[in-house]
């Protein structure tokens, strides 16, 4: 009887040994420890990848903006054809007096200049009342805070008391974006020269600082302009 009982006992020992519950707990957290050390794939890529596209746009725009706006802009511009000045400068005809550019100020230009007529400024008022034949060369030349001009005009003084003449403006100006220069080439004209009388009451009532204005302007010293091509004789 007691035999009996002693053998069931090892029997019963060796079903529920401790073999069968090792091989559970070590498989299960195998494949636990395998899920965790995965990372996703998705995250990675999300985290290492290029900055948005708002973020290029905006240095791109930033860029071009500063671009603009620091470049100065530059006018340019001639108007008209310089072949009737060039042909008149050209003559084949006496200089009467030697080429006088007069300054004018920022104000009213005779302030700057002589108190009374210089002998160049007698020489070419005295040809032109006299109606000397030959070549003179005459302008206005301006320098102002922001730049200057030069009005220069080739004259032909003609036997018949006329004249032919042509100016070339050229000027360049600026400020603090803009920096513009002009040319100007006027077509060739043959005028009248006014009356003596005129020359003589500069020489008698204008020899001082008066004298710019009123006699050294050549829209005063002809008259009956036409435009008809350049002419040296």
């Amino acid at each position: 009887m007691h035999r009996g009982i002693i053998t069931l006992a090892i029997v019963l020992t060796a079903a529920c040994g401790p073999g069968k519950s090792d091989d559970t707990e070590t498989g299960e957290p195998t494949t636990a420890a395998t899920t965790e050390t995965d990372p996703p794939t998705t995250g990675t890529t999300t985290s290492t990848g290029d900055p948005p596209t708002g973020t290029t746009d905006t240095t791109t725009t930033g860029t071009a903006g500063s671009s603009t706006t620091s470049e100065p802009g530059t006018s340019i511009g001639t108007t008209g054809d310089s072949e009737d000045f060039d042909q008149l400068g050209a003559c084949a005809v006496p200089m009467v007096c030697e080429e006088f550019f007069h300054g004018d100020g920022e104000a009213q230009g005779h302030w700057d200049g002589p108190e009374g007529f210089l002998d160049i400024e007698r020489c070419i008022l005295t040809g032109l009342r006299d109606a000397t034949p030959g070549r003179y060369v005459y302008g206005i030349n301006t320098q102002v805070a922001n730049g200057g001009s030069l009005d220069k005009a080739n004259i032909i003084v003609h036997a018949d008391r006329t004249v032919t003449f042509a100016e070339h403006f050229s000027g360049s100006f600026f400020d603090s974006d803009t920096d513009s220069s002009t040319e100007v080439f006027t077509p060739a004209q043959t005028c009248t020269i006014v009356d003596a009388a005129f020359f003589d009451n500069c020489f008698e009532n204008h020899d001082d600082w008066s004298h710019y204005a009123e006699c050294m302007k050549i829209e005063k010293w002809w008259t009956d302009c036409v435009a008809m091509g350049p002419r040296c004789e």
